[in-house]
């Protein structure tokens, strides 16, 4: 036989938690992905040959992939909280 008991309900407290924490989260993932867009032209700017440039080349496109595995840390953050308030 299935219960179909009420889980016990969310307090105010923990909801203000939950959204706070996603606002959080969201506002977060907004500045990564804007900073993420913004290298995007520079990768190309700096696609010249001298040493120098090369090596501002390098450390950008290096910057832009730990950017993008922020956001998705951030994704996965996102993820839990969203797992968590659904039980």
């Amino acid at each position: 036989m299935l219960d179909i008991t009420a889980a016990d309900g969310w307090t105010s407290e923990a909801l203000w938690t939950l959204y706070a924490a996603r606002r959080a989260l969201t506002d977060a993932i907004a500045a990564a992905e804007s900073a993420g867009a913004a290298l995007l032209p520079l990768i190309g700017a700096t696609e010249w040959q001298a040493d120098g440039v090369r090596a501002l080349h390098e450390l950008i496109v290096a910057l832009r992939a730990r950017t993008a595995a922020e956001i998705g840390e951030l994704n996965t953050r996102m993820w839990e909280i969203d797992a968590a308030a659904a039980s």
